[in-house]
């Protein structure tokens, strides 16, 4: 379990699609963590990934150019133990994702994104 405390020392990579849901997230989020990287789509979030390497990974799953799935996929082969907690408005397609940490149904709800990520183990 991750403290408030802890949080605000953390880099958090963010991944939505929906310019309006990532931008309100990501305002959402700095006030709890020390940097919020936003990304527009997988391959953008894989760029940031490998510059930035941060602590924790939220990535929602349908998106252009490159999707959460393959980002995820493409994480996982070369970092198993990041934290990925994702955000999705279908549950069926979160339902075969084994290598996730957390799933937060959309529409996000503040608490329940930073509750799932105070329950990572780190």
């Amino acid at each position: 379990m991750i403290s408030q405390e802890t949080l605000s020392e953390l880099t958090v990579l963010y991944v939505e699609d929906d310019e309006i849901t990532r931008e309100m997230a990501c305002r959402m989020l700095s006030k709890f963590f020390k940097t919020v990287l936003p990304a527009s789509n997988g391959r953008e979030g894989m760029d940031i990934f490998h510059v930035n390497l941060p602590d924790i990974i939220i990535t929602d799953l349908s998106m252009p150019e490159m999707s959460g799935f393959e980002m995820i996929e493409l994480i996982r082969k070369e970092n198993k133990d990041i934290p990925i907690v994702v955000t999705t408005a279908y549950r069926s397609e979160a339902e075969s994702l084994a290598e996730v940490n957390e799933i937060v149904y959309k529409p996000v709800n503040r608490k329940l994104l930073l509750q799932a990520v105070m329950d990572l183990n780190l």
